[in-house]
């Protein structure tokens, strides 16, 4: 073979060699030794493809993105790796389609296509993970082709893991998390017992937000499925709405615990329709699909940053007011935002990769119900203290709407309306006084003088103490009594009446009388009625007065339902 033929042969055998590694896939050597690399593509385009275009591939930590229909992942294996691993690892998140393809070091490969049901949700954290394709050989490296991907994190938070990895976090991480959910269920075992004692609407809303966070730790925790197993769109379904409606009902918890002189209406209602706007942008993150669906999680994320700055608003506005219920509300949400806003933050860009702030996120949560507890047991004693006083301030106002305010006794109003019952305590016997030329003590020593001796007067019919002593109104008093000797009594009442008098207002030169009429109605099977027996003693007064005033005129009643029959007698 002369020179020319083989140099065609060289060129020609080359030229073979090039096209056999262009057209299959990419060789284990093809990336460098362990990397972790990424690129996006059309649906139309395959791993293979992709592979030999090492232009399109990220290996750096930064850039994930799900923009593209299809996203391509290519995790390598570094020599001297450790034990072999059997499981694709990654956030727990929706998609339409993966194909797993495992490549050997002698560059065999075998593939594996997954959907959402063959995905199996971790017991320790919020993960989902899936077992590899068997390779003869060792195992180079793992292509993930993904499609319609709807959070970032299933890119940045892929991994290979062992039998031993994959058996997730230890037991003591799972009886952490346990544990935070029973302190976050006590909450609302703590709500029901303050309900019962002041029904504030503050505590229906901190239940519902209490009960929120104890699906979102069990579900993102993966403790749930210890107990009931969970597909990944139900999982990712009660992660969202548990999330949304725990911050919903928080922003209607704020609005009603706040004090209503220590938070101006503006955040009042800012706060109330917040929980709208959560709810709204949980529903578009639920059900965006086409080109709404690389966005839906970065948009859901970005949603909440108005509602931290109206939380800062919010408790900067209260604070300036003095409201005592906000210092727990600062203290118990601050790290919970705190942590918000990294994830916010990581989601839109400003690190590497989304943050996985998923423990710090249950710590949070626990403390902000613990500490919010608190704020509610300090918030209901401080109504309870409130009410007490307004119950107090009730009583004494209708005391004093109750009692002459002049004598102390007790007034017209007052006596009707206990009349009955006190009628059926045995107080059967009234009497009406009226003391006995008083406008002429006006008239003549004042009316400072004449409201002494009224005072006087009710010192003197106060001394029994079975017998309830009334003012009717001007100088006119009433009786009523219990016991026996009911008419000498009463005429001892009456008979007091001048001698007190004198030693109390030593400015009258002249006796105080004072005339009665006065009803005993002895059968206890007599209905009661105020008006009868006050008009039967009022007319006895008037004929004490016609007959000569300072007496006594007297009737016991022997029957008052059909008809009756008295026994009139003067004294």
């Amino acid at each position: 073979m002369d020179l020319g033929g083989f140099r065609t042969l060289a060129l020609a055998t080359l030229a073979c060699v090039w096209l056999l590694f262009a057209a299959g896939p990419a060789a284990a050597d093809s990336f460098a030794p362990g990397a972790r690399c990424h690129a996006s593509g059309a649906k139309s385009e395959t791993y293979a493809q992709v592979a030999t275009q090492p232009q399109r591939w990220n290996c750096s930590d930064t850039g994930w993105s799900i923009a593209a229909e299809r996203v391509f992942l290519r995790i390598g294996l570094a020599p001297g790796h450790g034990p072999e691993p059997v499981r694709f690892t990654t956030r727990l998140t929706r998609f339409e389609h993966i194909r797993l393809t495992a490549i050997a070091t002698d560059g065999a490969m075998a593939s594996r296509d997954l959907t959402e049901a063959d995905m199996i949700p971790g017991t320790g954290d919020w993960v989902m993970s899936a077992d590899l394709p068997r390779v003869p050989g060792r195992l180079a490296a793992v292509a993930v082709t993904i499609d319609e991907a709807r959070h970032p994190r299933i890119l940045s938070d892929s991994a290979l893991t062992s039998h031993e990895q994959a058996r997730g976090h230890p037991v003591q991480y799972e009886l952490a998390v346990a544990a935070m959910c029973g302190m976050l269920f006590m909450a609302l075992l703590f709500n029901a017992v303050f309900y019962r004692v002041l029904r504030a609407r503050f505590l229906i809303w901190h239940a519902i937000s209490a009960a929120c966070m104890v699906v979102l730790t069990a579900v993102t925790s993966g403790l749930v499925h210890r107990f009931m197993p969970l597909s990944l769109g139900a999982a990712s379904f009660l992660s969202a709405v548990s999330f949304g409606g725990g911050i919903a009902t928080g922003m209607l918890f704020a609005a009603d615990l706040i004090e209503p002189d220590r938070l101006d209406r503006v955040h009042r209602q800012a706060l109330r329709w917040g929980g709208v706007w959560i709810a709204w942008w949980t529903v578009i993150y639920l059900l965006a699909s086409g080109p709404l669906r690389p966005y839906a999680a970065t948009v859901y994320y970005v949603s909440f940053a108005p509602v931290l700055a109206l939380f800062v608003s919010f408790m900067v506005a209260a604070r300036r007011r003095r409201s005592r219920a906000i210092n727990f509300v600062i203290a118990a949400w601050a790290p919970f935002m705190l942590t918000g806003a990294m994830r916010i933050a990581s989601i839109v860009g400003l690190t590497d990769a989304p943050l996985d702030l998923t423990m710090e996120q249950h710590v949070t949560l626990t403390w902000e119900v613990v500490v919010v507890n608190l704020g509610i047991a300090d918030r209901l004693l401080f109504l309870r203290r409130e009410r007490d006083r307004a119950r107090a301030r009730a009583q004494v106002f209708e005391a004093r709407s109750e009692r002459d305010p002049l004598t102390g006794l007790l007034n017209r109003r007052s006596i009707e309306e206990r009349f009955d019952r006190l009628y059926r305590l045995g107080y059967r016997a009234m009497a009406v006084i009226d003391l006995d030329h008083f406008k002429a003590i006006n008239d003549t020593y004042g009316h400072a003088v004449g409201d002494a001796a009224l005072r006087a007067t009710a010192e003197a019919l106060s001394q029994d103490p079975d017998i309830v002593a009334v003012r009717m109104g001007g100088e006119e008093f009433l009786l009523l009594l219990d016991g026996k000797d009911l008419a000498r009594r009463a005429e001892r009442c009456r008979r007091a009446i001048p001698a007190r008098i004198a030693a109390n207002v030593p400015e009258l030169s002249r006796p105080v009388t004072a005339s009665m009429g006065f009803v005993e109605q002895p059968s206890e099977t007599m209905r009661a009625d105020f008006a009868r027996l006050y008009g039967t003693c009022d007319r006895l007064l008037y004929e004490a007065k016609a007959a000569g005033r300072n007496r006594t005129m007297s009737e016991k009643l022997t029957l008052f339902a059909s008809g009756r029959g008295t026994h009139p007698k003067a004294a």
